[in-house]
């Protein structure tokens, strides 16, 4: 949030010039003051099925009051949060947070019919909105928004979810036809979902690596490989990865490709 003040500049030439200074300005004013201020303790939320409730703690570490607004939507990240429809009342919906005032979200289940032999996946909505602090029009609010999982979890899934990865068994699609990219392919025999922050194909300045992975359970993940490194990740034979684990730590492993 910060205040933008005009230059008076009597030529094209100034104005071009004074135009860039205060673009450059304003970028260094929004990448050094322009922070949130909202905190969410956690990565990823799992309900259980048996729960009665799930609580999201969440605080204010600015020194100026926010006004945090929550929802849960099914994947779709343009879509109206007053039309959608999901099996969890999230309350509040709407609270204000004073600076360093820590409270907490309460999610619960309906009780809507869901898979009983898989997870299901949410996503948790927050959106911090700063308070206005002056009636001058020449001022600049940023909102932030952040997206969290929130798995809902049947009880007497078969294994831990902490070793789904084990699960996953990974290869290359080297003959995707005309219409299609080469891709690796993960194919996951777990009921859990499975969240890789880093994956990583081949080795050294050929390798190809992606961020923010998900593996859905007893399904088959499409990932596409860039052109340019056809050739190079043909003859991989490993994938390393970090995939993130039920108490919000990342573990990293590496599997054998199957032929």
């Amino acid at each position: 949030m910060q205040q933008v003040y005009g230059l008076c500049c009597p030529s094209a030439m100034a104005r071009r010039i004074c135009g860039g200074l205060m673009s450059a300005w304003l970028l260094m004013l929004l990448c050094t003051d322009a922070q949130a201020a909202l905190a969410i303790t956690g990565t990823r939320f799992i309900y259980p099925a048996n729960a009665p409730a799930l609580t999201v703690r969440v605080g204010n570490t600015g020194d100026a009051p926010i006004l945090l607004q929550a929802w849960l939507d099914r994947g779709d990240t343009r879509a109206d949060p007053s039309r959608l429809t999901v099996p969890f009342v999230l309350s509040p919906p709407i609270s204000r947070l004073d600076p360093q005032q820590r409270s907490a979200l309460v999610v619960r289940y309906t009780g809507e019919p869901l898979p009983g032999d898989r997870e299901s996946v949410f996503w948790i909505n927050f959106l911090e909105v700063p308070p206005v602090t002056t009636t001058d029009s020449n001022l600049l609010r940023l909102a932030y928004r952040m997206r969290m999982k929130l798995l809902y979890r049947p009880s007497g899934l078969a294994g831990k979810a902490d070793e789904a990865i084990g699960q996953v068994v990974w290869s290359l699609d080297k003959a995707p036809g005309a219409d299609r990219q080469m891709a690796l392919l993960a194919t996951s025999r777990a009921p859990y979902y499975v969240s890789i922050p880093q994956l990583e194909l081949g080795s050294g300045a050929q390798s190809v690596s992606w961020q923010g992975i998900t593996l859905e359970p007893f399904g088959t993940t499409r990932i596409a490989l860039p052109a340019t490194k056809k050739a190079a990740v043909a003859s991989a034979t490993v994938v390393r990865y970090q995939v993130a684990i039920d108490s919000g730590e990342t573990l990293s492993g590496s599997a054998r490709l199957q032929q």
